[in-house]
């Protein structure tokens, strides 16, 4: 479950603290087979949970048995300092983050670098610190959002990276909708992307995809922005960034119109219990079949192990994909669950 729906359902069921609105407008006001007119939808619906799902599932997650560390540290990662010359260079941040790096860009997914996410008033902790500093990141070109959930759209760690680069400002490529938000936190250089529409930076087209999810940043915002993922057309190879979805058959889509990523990066955790979950989140045996129907020569496991917002334990993503793997016929080094801050060379 994602963190924001967490704090979300527990705050209205639990709490009669407000919780204030960060941007809830799209747009955009033509409908398409993406979008009503006011909110955005999946292509293939997936029934909406009731209230008395959102109550059970808050009450579920609020209850469960401690199956996650105590907090932990965890020694930063040591980036090589030294450019990329050919190939694709990846270090796990943590989460959906991931540092991308290639012989002309810096790109980063869904930023979270500090020990804590999520609304002022009802903040999450990471169970350790992402695998890399903010002071340690190279200058960033390009920032990915897959959507405003509060565990991928980190207001905190963008502003940290911004700031950091004065008169280098990064592009931050998001879903239709999101803008009106970065904009009010005095973060000019965005683009907002509709499904299938694509920005070029210096010799890498980015295209904005489908995914099967949601978006929400407060009460009464559900689905008013729009939520994907990422492919990244570069000359050293396709890179899909599957952000945070559901399965589905749009996974067979990217391969059928794009051909095979060299790499994709496919969410792993916050798959229990799933008679909730299945609605947004893969568990690891569909995120083995993406990594099929993708064709991918290799991937790599996100969306795990730095967020308690699920019922599964903390070593569950990592064991259940390993017997997934060993279920389709998959090597373990071909969809890899890292350690927060290993780095990956393609």
């Amino acid at each position: 479950m994602s963190t924001p729906y967490r704090n979300i359902v527990i705050a209205i069921c639990f709490t009669t603290t407000p919780i204030l609105l960060e941007g809830c407008t799209s747009a955009t006001s033509q409908a398409t087979d993406h979008f009503a007119g006011q909110r955005f939808h999946n292509r293939k619906p997936f029934p909406d949970p009731t209230f008395w799902e959102e109550v059970e599932i808050a009450w579920t997650l609020r209850t469960k048995t401690k199956n996650w560390p105590d907090h932990f540290q965890t020694p930063p990662a040591e980036l090589p300092k030294a450019p990329v010359l050919h190939g694709i260079r990846v270090l796990w941040v943590g989460h959906a983050a991931a540092l991308i790096q290639t012989p002309t860009l810096n790109i980063i997914t869904d930023p979270v670098l500090f020990d804590s996410i999520g609304p002022t008033l009802s903040p999450i902790r990471t169970v350790t610190n992402p695998g890399v500093t903010v002071g340690e990141l190279p200058r960033i070109d390009v920032i990915l959002i897959s959507h405003n959930h509060y565990d991928h759209l980190d207001l905190k760690s963008i502003h940290a990276i911004v700031n950091q680069q004065r008169g280098s400002a990064p592009t931050v490529l998001v879903g239709l909708g999101v803008g009106s938000l970065l904009k009010k936190e005095g973060i000019a250089s965005f683009s907002e992307l509709d499904w299938d529409q694509s920005v070029t930076v210096k010799d890498t087209r980015f295209v904005f995809l489908e995914a099967i999810h949601t978006s929400r940043r407060g009460m009464w915002d559900t689905n008013k922005t729009l939520w994907g993922s990422f492919l990244i057309d570069s000359p050293e190879g396709r890179i899909f960034f599957a952000g945070d979805t559901a399965y589905g058959e749009h996974f067979k889509h990217v391969y059928e119109k794009y051909g095979a990523p060299k790499l994709s990066l496919l969410p792993i955790g916050a798959y229990e219990p799933r008679w909730f979950m299945y609605r947004m989140h893969m568990d690891p045996d569909e995120a083995v079949l993406a990594h099929i129907d993708l064709h991918s020569e290799h991937s790599i496991a996100i969306h795990f192990g730095l967020i308690d917002n699920a019922a599964e334990s903390y070593a569950a993503p990592v064991n259940d994909l390993a017997v997934a793997r060993n279920a389709h016929g998959i090597a373990e080094a071909n969809f890899v669950a890292p350690h927060i801050g290993q780095i990956f060379q393609y």
